[in-house]
């Protein structure tokens, strides 16, 4: 058998524009609707292009788009299949829908802790999803990604919910009344995303050609925590403001209510379909790590990286996840 290649990116991921090509190719909300059967018919395409024995009858758009569906559904370190509702793809539709009910439910007490319980579940559902490869989810550890997925859930909805309730009862002025939503979803996710990758944090990731390194999973956790709050914010501000604008410009809008909540949710996922590869884009995919650093933060990773070889860089490369 012939030694695997790699499959050509359409764009540089060295640079920020390529990287938002790149997220907004794969990240398109009409791949949720592909087919199992288009599914298994990508992987196939995309193991004959690694191993050079694709077939001459399929056209280049068919081979990228393909490789469009294989890189939406495939986790790129466990080559599994991901589920439908944990992809970045989906949150325009399921984290629209959460958001326009947290928006609406901002001066509500009971409801608003039932909707911040099912927020951050599939907060941390999408955490788990696009976790780093080396968590892996196996019959052995299916309990224990239970234990951190109810912790996860139990712990950020707590901390949203109090976050909220005292910010609102604390801040009168309408513009920064105005940003207690994303500072209470960005307070959570400083406990979600942790708490659901934890156990990078403790055994640390896979940094090529070494071993594992627990500098590089706090890393890899700290730039997906930047990237989550900056996917939101933009969306959250702005369909509160805008909100805010036409109930004082709109007598219509201001009268029916019933169109608040489709207006939120619409906007805010319209939004999200922007942001998604906004805030990817922000960090690549391949994080990297110096050596230098890693002999401060971890010395017995860097001996293990020295020993191994006298001929290494000075930069290390990890997938730190999504």
């Amino acid at each position: 058998m012939e030694s695997p290649k790699a499959i050509p990116c359409p764009w540089d991921l060295n640079t920020y524009f390529g990287r938002w090509m790149y997220y907004s190719w794969i990240t398109n909300p009409k791949l949720n609707f592909t087919s199992s059967a288009m599914i298994e018919e990508a992987k196939l395409i995309h193991f004959s292009c690694l191993y050079g024995s694709i077939s001459n009858d399929i056209t280049d758009t068919k081979l990228l788009y393909k490789h469009q569906i294989y890189e939406n559904v495939i986790h790129p370190d466990t080559n599994e299949i991901q589920n439908t509702f944990g992809r970045l793809s989906f949150m325009p539709i399921g984290k629209a829908f959460l958001v326009a009910v947290l928006l609406s439910q901002l001066t509500k007490n009971t409801s608003s802790y039932a909707w911040h319980g099912l927020n951050q579940s599939y907060d941390a559902f999408v955490n788990f999803t696009n976790r780093n490869g080396d968590t892996k989810f196996i019959q052995t550890t299916q309990f224990r990604f239970g234990i951190s997925m109810l912790a996860a859930t139990v712990t950020s909805t707590f901390a949203a919910f109090h976050i909220e309730r005292f910010l609102v009862s604390k801040i009168c002025h309408p513009i920064p009344y105005r940003f207690i939503p994303l500072i209470t979803l960005a307070g959570a996710s400083f406990i979600n995303v942790p708490i659901m990758r934890y156990k990078e944090i403790i055994e640390g990731v896979r940094i090529y050609d070494c071993n594992k390194e627990k500098f590089a999973g706090l890393k890899g956790i700290g730039e997906t925590i930047v990237t989550r709050i900056v996917m939101l914010a933009p969306g959250v501000v702005l369909v509160h403001y805008l909100e805010d604008v036409l109930n004082n410009k709109s007598c219509w809008f201001r009268k029916n209510k019933w169109a608040h909540f489709p207006f939120k949710s619409i906007g805010f996922g319209i939004i999200l379909v922007g942001m998604l590869p906004t805030a990817c884009a922000i960090f690549p995919q391949f994080s990297s790590i110096q050596l230098c650093t890693l002999k401060q933060f971890d010395k017995e990773a860097y001996n293990q990286v020295t020993e191994k070889s006298t001929e290494f860089t000075d930069i290390l490369y990890f997938n730190k996840g999504l």
